[in-house]
């Protein structure tokens, strides 16, 4: 199936949390253009909607009855290590938030009212480190098939000198050339 718009660029999958609907709502309006979003109205909810939908960024509140906003972020941190986490609230929770955020679970946390524009730019941080670690990630997965491909190359030729094909071995240190291209694209600021 191809993409019907393919000059659109992919939109990043926000889960809004929120136990108060109007705010949730008022989120959907401003985030709607930019971002494929989902809601949740509780912590439960939104660990449901995470189980169905590749979710790129989680958003929730903290003071929400069944499971705070740091109970559920170390649910998401834990089960999907991949999205990333952002606190918002208005309340003086902020000794709560301010843990959460020193022990590495959190991205960031915004405070209630939030300004739009921050809050937008926020967010394309947010989707923009989504994107950097996934993509840091496969690089990594690449490096270490190409490892172990060099392992069996290597192996080969202390066993079997005769037998390594010279197109096998001249392939592989044309990849290995991409592979060094890429974590040193990666690595750079």
């Amino acid at each position: 199936m191809t993409d019907p718009e393919p000059h659109l660029p992919r939109k990043h999958a926000i889960l809004l949390v929120d136990d108060e609907p109007e705010i949730l709502f008022s989120l959907k309006g401003l985030l709607r253009r930019e971002f494929e979003l989902y809601t949740a109205e509780s912590g439960p909810e939104a660990l449901e909607i995470l189980e169905k939908h590749p979710i790129h960024v989680v958003m929730t509140d903290q003071r929400m009855p069944q499971m705070t906003g740091v109970e559920l972020m170390g649910r998401v941190r834990s089960e999907h290590p991949e999205a990333i986490r952002i606190i918002f609230t208005g309340y003086a929770d902020i000794k709560a938030v301010i843990e959460a955020l020193n022990s590495g679970g959190l991205f960031r946390y915004i405070t209630k009212p939030w300004d739009p524009d921050e809050l937008l730019e926020t967010l394309r941080q947010a989707a923009a480190h989504h994107d950097h670690l996934v993509q840091r990630r496969t690089i990594f997965s690449d490096a270490r098939d190409h490892i172990a491909h060099g392992r069996q190359l290597t192996q080969q030729l202390a066993s079997q000198p005769n037998r390594v094909n010279a197109e096998t071995v001249e392939q592989f240190q044309q990849d290995a050339d991409q592979m060094i291209a890429r974590l040193t694209d990666a690595l750079e600021p």
